[in-house]
C-alpha cells in the first residue's frame, strides 16, 4: 500500500481550496448567512495561504473534505459571532478569577495555555458564559501568536470528581477537533489523581487520532520534555513565580496567518520572532524565549541532513539516520531530544567527538506508534565544547547534560523536522505497526476507532457515528457520572464518620479521666476519715 504525502500542502493545493470555496460562494449564494461571512474571515480565506494550510494538513489533502470543513467553519464563526468576542461582552469575573489563561512557550516556543481545573467547581458557573470566555482566550492567543500552534496544559493538582464537567470538557475538544484544525501542539495533562483515570479515558476515546498522539500524561518527572524550567510555573516545579493577573489586550489589525514552515502568502519569511508576534502588553510576552533554533549551519558541528529526517523501512523497522561532524579544532560533546521520546528509539543520544571525527545517529520509531504522524515531531541536536577538565566517559558525559540547559549561551542547538519520502510502501510493517496505521475499507477508505462523536477516515473527513455506538458512549458517560458522584458522596460519608468517630474518642477519653479522677479523690477521702476514726 503506498501512502500519499500528508501534511505539506503545495501552494498550487492550496491556491485550488481557495478556488473551490469561491465558487461554492458563488453557487450556494442563497445558503450563505445573513450578512454574508465576516470579513476577517474573508481576508484569511482570500489573502492567505496559513489558515487554508491547516484544513488541507487536517484532511490530509483531500480537497472535499478539506472544503466541507472550512464552509462549516465559516458558518459556525459567524453563527457564533467569534470576531465579535471582546473583553466588554464576556463574563469577567471568570476571566479574573484565572480558571483559563496563556502563559510562557513550551519547549517548541508555542504559546501554553494552562486550565486550573481545581478552581472549577461543576454546577457553579453558566455553563455559556464560561463557553465564551474559552473562545475569547483562543481567538487572543491566535491574534498574538499569529495563529501559531497552541499547547495544552489542563492542571488537575489537587482536583477531585467535583471539578470534572464532561459537558464543559467535550465542548473544548469539539471545538478544537471541528473549528481549530491543526492548531495543537501538545495536549498536556498534568498530575492526574487516579480517581480520575476513567474520565481520562473517556476524554481519550472523544479525540480524533491525530490529536491523541498530541496527548500526553505528565508529572513533575517528565514535565521538562515539553516546558523548561523558566516558563515552568514553581506549583510544577520550575523558576516562574507568575501570579495570574488580566492585562486587557491591545487590539490591533490581524497579521495573515503564516504557515508552520514560516510562509507567508507564498513568501518564506527570513526569520520568525515570536516576541514581536506579540503586543508588550501581552502576558504571554514574558518567558516566551525558549524555542529551538532553525539554523543547521553551528560553529561546532555540521548536521547530515540539514533539515529533515526522512524514515526509511528498513526490514521491519522504521528508521532514520543522521551524521554529526565536529568542524570545530576541540572535543565537543552532543545530545539528542525529541518532541516525542516515547515514540522513538535514538542510538546514541549522547557523546562525544573529537576534532573532525563523525559519528551516525540511528532513529528508529517503536512499534505500536503511528506512522502517519511521524512528521508532526521534532528533533533537537544539542552540542557544547569540552575542555580538559571534563571527562568523555558515558556516565560522566550524563551527569554533565543533567546541568546544562537549551538556553544556555555556549550550547549549539540544531532543529530536525520528520518526514516519511514520498510514494513511501507501508507492506510489510502492518504486523509491528499495524494497530495504528489502519486497515483499508473496500472503498479505500483507511478506518479508525470511533472516537466519541465521530470517526476520522484517511482522507480526514468526519463520518457520522453510529446512533448505537453514540447511544453506547453516552450511556457509559451517564454512568460513570452517576459513580463518580456515588464515589464522592461516600468519600465525604466517610469523612464525616471519620470525624465523628475522633470526636466521640475525645469525649469519652475526656470522661474516663474525669471519672478516674472523681474515683481517686473519693479513695483518697475514704482514706482520710478512715486515718480519723482510727486516731
Amino acid at each position: 500500500m503506498t501512502l500519499p504525502e500528508f501534511l505539506n500542502p503545495t501552494t498550487a493545493q492550496v491556491a485550488e481550496l481557495r478556488q473551490m470555496f469561491k465558487e461554492k460562494l458563488e453557487k450556494d449564494a442563497a445558503k450563505v448567512p445573513v450578512g454574508g461571512f465576516h470579513e476577517h474571515d474573508m481576508r484569511w480565506v482570500f489573502e492567505g495561504d496559513g489558515w487554508l494550510t491547516k484544513f488541507l494538513e487536517n484532511n490530509d489533502l483531500n480537497m472535499k473534505d478539506s472544503l466541507k470543513q472550512l464552509w462549516e467553519t465559516m458558518e459556525w464563526r459567524k453563527a457564533s459571532g467569534i470576531n465579535e468576542i471582546r473583553e466588554d461582552n464576556i463574563r469577567m469575573e471568570y476571566i479574573h478569577d484565572g480558571l483559563m489563561y496563556p502563559r510562557g512557550r513550551d519547549v517548541d516556543g508555542k504559546t501554553v495555555f494552562i486550565f486550573k481545573s481545581k478552581l472549577y467547581v461543576r454546577g457553579t458557573r453558566n455553563l455559556d458564559d464560561l463557553k465564551k470566555c474559552f473562545l475569547y482566550w483562543i481567538e487572543r492567543i491566535i491574534r498574538e501568536a499569529n495563529d501559531d500552534l497552541v499547547t495544552i496544559v489542563f492542571d488537575l493538582t489537587d482536583a477531585g470528581l467535583s471539578n470534572v464537567d464532561m459537558d464543559y470538557t467535550k465542548y473544548i475538544i469539539n471545538t478544537f477537533k471541528n473549528y481549530y484544525p491543526c492548531s495543537l501542539n501538545y495536549i498536556l495533562i498534568y498530575d492526574l489523581p487516579w480517581i480520575l483515570n476513567a474520565t481520562f479515558q473517556i476524554i481519550k476515546k472523544l479525540l480524533p487520532a491525530k490529536a491523541v498522539d498530541r496527548l500526553r500524561n505528565i508529572s513533575n518527572k517528565n514535565i521538562r520534555e515539553y516546558i523548561d524550567d523558566d516558563n515552568m510555573p514553581r506549583s510544577w516545579g520550575g523558576k516562574d513565580d507568575y501570579v495570574f493577573e488580566f492585562i486587557p489586550e491591545r487590539r490591533r489589525s490581524m497579521e495573515l496567518p503564516l504557515m508552520q514552515n514560516g510562509m507567508q502568502n507564498g513568501i518564506l519569511s527570513k526569520k520568525v520572532h515570536f516576541a514581536n508576534l506579540s503586543p508588550p502588553e501581552s502576558p504571554m510576552l514574558e518567558k516566551a524565549n525558549s524555542s529551538f533554533p532553525e539554523s543547521s549551519e553551528g560553529e561546532m558541528l555540521r548536521i547530515k541532513p540539514q533539515n529533515t529526517i526522512t524514515f526509511s523501512k528498513t526490514g521491519n523497522e522504521l528508521v532514520g539516520t543522521v551524521e554529526i561532524t565536529n568542524v570545530d579544532t576541540k572535543d565537543v560533546s552532543y545530545k539528542v531530544k525529541t518532541t516525542a521520546p516515547d515514540k522513538f528509539r535514538v542510538r546514541p543520544s549522547t557523546g562525544f567527538l573529537p576534532p573532525s571525527a563523525s559519528v551516525t545517529i540511528n532513529v528508529m520509531l517503536q512499534h505500536g506508534q503511528q506512522i502517519h504522524t511521524i512528521n508532526r515531531e521534532k528533533f533537537l541536536v544539542m552540542c557544547i565544547g569540552l575542555t580538559d577538565e571534563n571527562a568523555t566517559s558515558p556516565q560522566e558525559l550524563t551527569e554533565l547534560w543533567k546541568n546544562i540547559s537549551a538556553k544556555d549561551a555556549s550550547v549549539e542547538l540544531h532543529r530536525l523536522k520528520c518526514a516519511l519520502p514520498v510514494n513511501f510502501d507501508e507492506s510489510g510493517l502492518e504486523s509491528m505497526f499495524g494497530s495504528t496505521v489502519g486497515k483499508m475499507s473496500a472503498t479505500g477508505t483507511d478506518q479508525y476507532g470511533a472516537m466519541g462523536g465521530g470517526m476520522y477516515d484517511r482522507s480526514g473527513g468526519m463520518m457520522n457515528m453510529s446512533g448505537e455506538k453514540l447511544s453506547i458512549l453516552q450511556q457509559t458517560i451517564t454512568h460513570l457520572r452517576d459513580t463518580t458522584y456515588r464515589l464522592e458522596m461516600q468519600v465525604k460519608r466517610n469523612h464525616r464518620f471519620q470525624w465523628i468517630t475522633c470526636v466521640l474518642f475525645i469525649l469519652l477519653a475526656i470522661a474516663i479521666v474525669y471519672i478516674l479522677k472523681i474515683e481517686i479523690k473519693s479513695n483518697a477521702s475514704e482514706m482520710c476519715s478512715s486515718s480519723e476514726r482510727h486516731h
